[in-house]
């Protein structure tokens, strides 16, 4: 069941008050506080960076506050904001992994993978078509990355590195691929996180 939108706006500013230490989180928070809404695709994304940014700065309590404001949000076939809440299920499961909650953390990557089995056989298909591709690392950022080092563009690095741990994060929590196997994207997610820690 889904939480009220005042309910949520009230965690938000809760968020903000306790990361005064961090300006810019502390401002990200304030801002969904005020105008958080499930039905638009640009509050979910900043949602979601909140989350992200917040385990970044090594705050998982507070980090799955944030998650779950968005994984209580139900599929509804809409995939610009779908995105958001599934990149925070993958973030969930990470919390849920580091926790020691196996069963919480495989509720997360079940609810992300039923969305592929919902549609017509085509829809289905095509679903599955696309989660392939994404599993073999088709939304990985390196090339972004790489080209943002060459510009010596910090702050695009920095939002490339963000994006990163989330299609990584995606891809464990669906038990890797061939190409992609657990054990090298734990290396790429520890190392991508360490940068973001170090800016």
């Amino acid at each position: 069941m889904e939480v009220p939108i005042e309910a949520k706006r009230k965690v938000f500013a809760a968020i903000a008050a306790q990361m005064g230490n961090i300006p810019k989180v502390a401002r990200l928070a304030t801002s969904l506080a005020k105008s958080f809404k499930p039905t638009a695709s640009d509050p979910l994304e900043r949602a979601k960076n909140l989350a992200y940014l917040l385990y970044v700065h090594e705050q998982p309590d507070l980090c799955l506050q944030a998650c779950q404001l968005l994984n209580d949000i139900a599929f509804q076939n809409n995939y610009n904001l779908w995105t958001w809440v599934e990149l925070t299920l993958a973030l969930e499961w990470k919390l849920r992994i580091d926790a020691g909650q196996p069963m919480q953390a495989q509720a997360c990557a079940t609810t992300i993978l039923e969305t592929f089995q919902i549609g017509s056989e085509t829809e289905r298909l095509q679903k599955s078509a696309a989660l392939k591709r994404r599993l073999t690392g088709s939304l990985l950022c390196d090339t972004q990355i790489a080209e943002a080092q060459r510009n010596g563009d910090k702050t695009a690095e920095k939002n490339w590195r963000m994006l990163q741990l989330g299609a990584l994060l995606f891809i464990e929590a669906l038990g890797g691929s061939s190409t992609l196997p657990v054990s090298e994207l734990e290396l790429q997610f520890a190392f991508n996180l360490a940068k973001l820690r170090s800016t």
